[in-house]
């Protein structure tokens, strides 16, 4: 009677084995060499980094740690009082260009009415000097005339020193004449040569184009920028952490104020064994957990990326793997997965939660 018990103890024990041992290899052979999981996984972002772009002391703070805030919310404000006094006076030196160059454009107008002047004075001259060239030549023809008549007493000498000081008068005046015409010439080149110096400012002759405007307004447009910055607003949604800013305390380019995570767009790098990449795919779906909810809250998400290079490898001091002695460590690749935004928005993660994850090989989900 015992023997029998024995005997049918043992059939029974041998036929659950048996079962299990064909559960096990149904599982791994139908359902777990299509998937694979891995409990190395946390939750990251693409924060973004809150730095002021001008020096100025702080006026206002309106957030806190933990906060959520909305993209252009505005987050700092800064002390304006500086930067208002280089806005005025970018204004003011914007004016004043702007009237140099208007009277550089009017120089040049009076230029060419200068030398149209100068064009009118030469051509008059001109004749002028034709004019007193004939009268001197008719002065200097008398006087030869007359100088003949005084030796034979045919004329008196008061009627002689008349027609020779005819003569001296046209030859003054046609030398006067010919001074006048070199005078006009040499005032109207210096006019041109003024002209063409003034024009290399003014080349397109309009004002909003000339280029020290143009640099006045590049200036101006700075400190008007400069201006909006002193209100420092939220680069993208999300939640404030790493606060390290105070009313009062002077901010350069260089401090970091605080830092905004996007809860919204939160993502897991899975770090899987390279002897498990082999069917991983970009596309492929996966369902994932977190410790923070529990196993009872399942996220749906889809392989996003895979990474160019090990942990290892990008490390501070990567692995030696050329010194004799060498030691193979199977090494691990993050796979990056994007998650289920509707999800997200129900059950928020944030970055650094450590992750289980399944990526489903053959693309179904479970």
């Amino acid at each position: 009677m015992l023997k029998e018990k024995r005997k049918k103890y043992l059939l029974t024990f041998f036929i659950i084995l048996i079962i299990v041992i064909i559960t096990y290899f149904a599982y791994t052979f139908i359902y777990s060499s299509k998937t694979i999981s891995t409990e190395n996984a946390y939750t990251k972002a693409d924060v973004a980094q809150v730095i002021p772009k001008i020096n100025a002391p702080v006026k206002q703070v309106n957030v806190i740690d933990t906060q959520y805030v909305k993209k252009g919310a505005p987050l700092i404000i800064l002390d304006d009082k500086d930067v208002k006094i280089k806005l005025d006076i970018a204004k003011a030196n914007l004016e004043e260009t702007k009237r140099e160059v208007a009277k550089l454009i009017s120089n040049d107008n009076e230029f060419s009415k200068k030398i149209n002047l100068d064009n009118s004075k030469i051509n008059l001259l001109k004749a002028t000097i034709e004019k007193s060239h004939i009268e001197f030549l008719k002065a200097k023809k008398d006087l030869l005339r007359y100088k003949k008549l005084l030796k034979t007493k045919s004329v008196s000498q008061q009627r002689f020193d008349d027609i020779k000081l005819s003569y001296d008068n046209a030859k003054k005046t046609w030398e006067e004449a010919k001074l006048n015409l070199k005078s006009a010439i040499t005032s109207k080149t210096v006019t041109k040569a003024q002209k063409e110096s003034n024009l290399q400012l003014i080349k397109d002759k309009k004002v909003e184009t000339n280029p020290k405007v143009l640099k006045a307004k590049a200036e101006y447009e700075k400190a008007l920028l400069d201006m909006r910055r002193t209100i420092i607003k939220a680069p993208i949604s999300g939640i404030i952490t790493q606060k390290n800013v105070k009313i009062g305390q002077y901010v350069n380019t260089n401090s970091q104020l605080l830092t905004i995570v996007p809860i919204d767009k939160v993502y897991v790098d899975a770090n899987f064994k390279e002897s498990k990449l082999e069917d991983v795919k970009i596309g492929q779906n996966v369902d994932l957990y977190s410790d923070l909810y529990g196993s009872n809250v399942i996220y749906h998400g889809t392989v996003e990326g895979i990474s160019s290079s090990t942990g290892s490898e990008l490390s501070m001091i990567p692995a030696q793997n050329a010194t004799g002695n060498w030691i193979k460590v199977v090494q691990r690749l993050p796979i990056r997965i994007k998650l289920n935004k509707q999800e997200l928005s129900k059950k928020p993660l944030y970055t650094g939660l450590s992750m289980h994850v399944q990526i489903f090989l053959d693309n179904n989900s479970k």
